[in-house]
């Protein structure tokens, strides 16, 4: 099969999460014999360099777009009087339109996957058979931003964003033969703008250690992990409400209770949480370092939709979690069974130390976690059925039984 995959940002380095996902479809189906072109914008000659250093023995051409930054703020400035969300107007470029129509008409794809809503403008009226990676609701998201934002001038932003993105999101998810989201909330939230039939549940997978490198060392006592990106405003929102409204009431039960937050980028809001028991390391060379050596890990989230890597990562490390229903939501570990759900402060923090107090307890639960994930959220499990969908639209496009793998 041959498979074009647009994405907004160069899956190389990937570190996001958009990137991460990009980087291993790229590779999976590379791996599966299907031949793939990767086409992408990237912000200077030396994302390009990188880009095609990492990912150029994976596929079989790389195409990129130049989109500095201070053009796409240009960008999004010029849209504000239009009605496209901010975020689609930050990716809008005359060159990728024409380069898309360019290697469309010169490549023979059986199949176009576009990553993200944000780049739907440049797929969604194509002819052949093609597929979004819409993710997560975005409106979902947002309402919860509002929700929760503190600044007004924040939560007016957000309110902007919502009320374009939520018919923005329906629209173009009824321009594709596939759409592929992470969780039933997603699919429920964008189905009250618009019905969805062609949705699917295939979220993305994760990496998951080795289980010898997990069981390595022994775990600190006390030691509280929260890890992710900490200039996304969910992230810090999540680990700010923790290191003020949660831990102190862990702390006053188990002496020994230090926080770790993990992450690269802290913005300011985080860097003031640290103290003699909170430490913000900014990035680390690998975050499965501080997992293995963590008692608990938590998914305080008050805003989000999707799914939540940090959760995955912190069970493929056999790390117990206690995490909020909104962070689960994506990720369908089983309550009491596989991680803990709470809601409210004095709740998660019961749990935390319940947790700190019980070594076995938690390492049954992280044990327990662990499998969920091995079976459940492994990159192969969710490509592999993507993969099939890809296979199945390609042969109803060239009226046969499927693409053959080559």
């Amino acid at each position: 099969m041959n498979l074009l995959v647009l994405s907004s940002r160069p899956p190389w380095p990937p570190a996001r999460a958009d990137q991460l996902t990009v980087d291993r479809l790229l590779r999976h189906m590379a791996g599966r014999g299907h031949r793939v072109d990767l086409l992408c914008f990237v912000e200077s000659a030396r994302e390009e360099r990188a880009l095609r250093e990492g990912l150029g023995p994976v596929c079989r051409r790389i195409l990129a777009v130049r989109l500095p930054r201070l053009v796409s703020y240009a960008s999004t400035a010029a849209g504000l009087a239009g009605s496209l969300p901010m975020q689609v107007s930050y990716f809008r470029s005359a060159a990728m339109r024409r380069k898309v129509r360019e290697v469309v008409a010169d490549g023979d794809y059986d199949l176009v996957y576009t990553h993200l809503i944000r780049m739907a403008p440049y797929s969604r009226d194509l002819t052949l058979p093609k597929v979004l990676g819409v993710q997560i609701s975005q409106g979902l998201n947002l309402g919860r931003m509002i929700e929760h934002a503190q600044d007004p001038a924040r939560r007016f932003f957000y309110s902007i964003e919502e009320r374009r993105v939520r018919p923005y999101e329906a629209a173009v998810c009824g321009a594709y033969d596939r759409v592929f989201l992470c969780g039933p909330r997603d699919i429920a939230e964008i189905e009250k703008s618009a019905p969805l039939p062609n949705a699917v549940v295939c979220p993305h997978g994760q990496d998951i250690p080795k289980l010898e490198r997990v069981r390595a060392g022994a775990r600190e006592p006390g030691a509280i992990v929260f890890s992710g990106v900490m200039a996304t405003y969910t992230n810090v929102d999540a680990v700010t409400w923790f290191a003020r409204e949660i831990f102190p009431r862990v702390e006053r039960e188990v002496p020994e209770a230090k926080l770790w937050i993990v992450g690269r980028r802290p913005q300011r809001a985080v860097r003031a949480l640290a103290r003699a028991k909170v430490v913000v390391t900014g990035e680390v060379p690998d975050v499965v370092d501080w997992l293995r050596r963590a008692s608990v890990a938590v998914a305080p989230l008050r805003i989000g939709a999707g799914m939540q890597n940090k959760i995955v990562q912190a069970m493929g490390a056999e790390l117990p979690v206690v995490a909020t229903p909104v962070a689960n939501e994506g990720i369908g570990a089983g309550p009491e069974r596989e991680i803990l759900l709470r809601e409210d402060p004095a709740g998660f923090a019961r749990a935390v130390i319940a947790l700190l107090r019980d070594p076995d307890s938690a390492a049954r639960l992280g044990q327990a976690g662990r499998r969920f994930v091995e079976s459940h959220w492994s990159w192969e499990t969710h490509f592999s059925r993507m993969e099939g969908i890809f296979l199945e639209l390609a042969g109803e496009a060239r009226g046969g039984a499927g693409a053959p793998v080559s």
